[in-house]
Parts: C-alpha cells; structure tokens; sequence
C-alpha cells in the first residue's frame, strides 16, 4: 500500500496545473544625454555648517551644537594629569579624562578617538566617542572647532 501511495504522489508532483507566468527581466529607461549632463548633484559637505560660539551661551552649551554637528555620542576635553577641563555632558566624562590622558595610557579604543592639543600653555586632551566613524579629515574639523570654541570661552 505504501509504494501505490508513493508512486501516486511522485506522478501528481510531475504534473502541475498552476504555471506562473514569466516576469520580464529589468529593462532600464533610455536618458536622453543632454538631460544626464544637465543634471547633476551638487557636492555634499562632510558636516553641517553650525556656529559654535555665536549662538552659544556659554562653553558646554558650544560642545554640545559640537558633538550635535559632528554627530557624536560625547565630547570631552581632558587636562594631561587626567582631570575633565570640559564636557559635553557624559555621564563617562571623568572615566575618559583618568583613562585617555595619561601619557603612558594613550591607545584608543573601539567607539573612541583622541587628538592633543595646546591651549593658553596647556596641554589638552580631546576625547571623542562616537558609534559612527571618524575619518581624519572630520576629527581635523572637530580639533579646529574646539580651538575656536577654547578661544572664545577661555
């Protein structure tokens, strides 16, 4: 009985009565060229253009447009001996400053990028965490807005 049921369920999958139809292929549009050419995208800037300081009260009120502009988690400045000079507000600001500063403890980690910097003959730390990635053109950017930003409040 079992080989009379098994031979009747191969013939009945051999013979199918529902056949899909054929999907074309993708067929692209013809563009006329002078329309292609017409168009183009302008260039995109790689950040925002945000004042820092002018619209700014005072100096975590510009690190936080800062770490707005750039779209970072947190943005602290850090004094070489590991103390926190400024913050964008993280709740991990003093475990970065004791970490990152120390001369002899200067690797960075994953989600995490420093850059040193004098001002006013201090030698500062920027500690900067962010889950997007930070190119070097951009963390050139973030150190030159941080120095307009010490400028203007310090």
């Amino acid at each position: 009985m079992k080989a009379r049921s098994a031979d009747e369920g191969r013939a009945r999958n051999q013979r199918l009565d529902y056949q899909p139809p054929v999907k074309p292929g993708w067929v692209p549009t013809p563009v006329p060229i002078s329309w292609k050419n017409t168009r183009q995208q302008p260039a995109a800037s790689p950040v925002p253009e945000v004042d820092l300081v002018e619209n700014c009260q005072d100096l975590q009120e510009s690190l936080l447009a800062l770490t707005g502009k750039y779209s970072l988690d947190s943005f602290t400045i850090a004094t070489s001996d590991g103390l926190v000079f400024a913050s964008s507000g993280s709740d991990t600001a003093q475990d970065d400053a004791a970490k990152y500063c120390r001369k002899y403890d200067i690797r960075e980690s994953a989600g995490v990028a420093l850059f040193s910097m004098s001002h006013k003959g201090s030698e500062l730390t920027g500690i900067i965490r962010s889950t997007g990635i930070i190119t070097g053109e951009i963390q050139k950017h973030i150190e030159s807005d941080t120095k307009d930003i010490l400028n203007r409040w310090i």
